[in-house]
């Protein structure tokens, strides 16, 4: 086995901003619920491979900073805390079956959540860095880090790392 490769996913949700005070112009707040796709796979080489596909809703709060360039165009950066919840999600693993019954491939899934699979709660730190163009468009590149095992035998913890698109109303 060559260990966990990255899985692409996504997030998807909405978020809001709150200005903090005068004071500190550029502070805010950032609050969202996300829909997040994350997973990874192992892959066991001709032997098996495994994925997982756990889908949370994840709502980050973070504290951070704006700087306004000029009247279209700001820069921001911020970090806080995040919680998510495992909804729903699948583990699907493939193997050689000639290894167990001199068959083809066997292919089997299950939920991923469960006594046996991964913990539906998650607490970590994320961090975010990203433009934001004419007051209306963000775009920015994001990091979280997962504190609590995901799953206790392989002992993994989620790290994701995100790229995102926004829209403000």
């Amino acid at each position: 086995f060559t260990g966990f490769d990255n899985r692409v996913g996504f997030h998807a949700g909405v978020k809001a901003e709150l200005g903090l005070s005068q004071e500190a112009s550029g502070a805010y707040m950032d609050f969202a619920a996300l829909l997040t796709l994350k997973g990874a796979k192992i892959d066991g080489g001709s032997i098996a491979t495994v994925k997982f596909n756990p889908y949370y809703l994840e709502i980050p709060v973070h504290v951070g900073y704006k700087y306004a360039v000029n009247e279209n165009f700001s820069l921001f950066a911020n970090a806080g805390p995040y919680i998510a919840i495992g909804l729903f999600g699948k583990a699907k693993m493939t193997a050689d079956g000639s290894l167990v019954d001199g068959g083809s491939k066997v292919s089997e899934s299950g939920n991923v959540f469960g006594d046996d699979g991964f913990k539906r709660f998650d607490l970590g730190l994320g961090l975010k860095a990203g433009i934001e163009i004419s007051k209306k468009y963000q775009f920015s590149i994001g990091y979280d880090f997962g504190f609590i095992e995901a799953e206790e035998l392989m002992g993994c913890k989620n790290r994701n790392l995100m790229i995102s698109l926004g829209l403000k109303f």
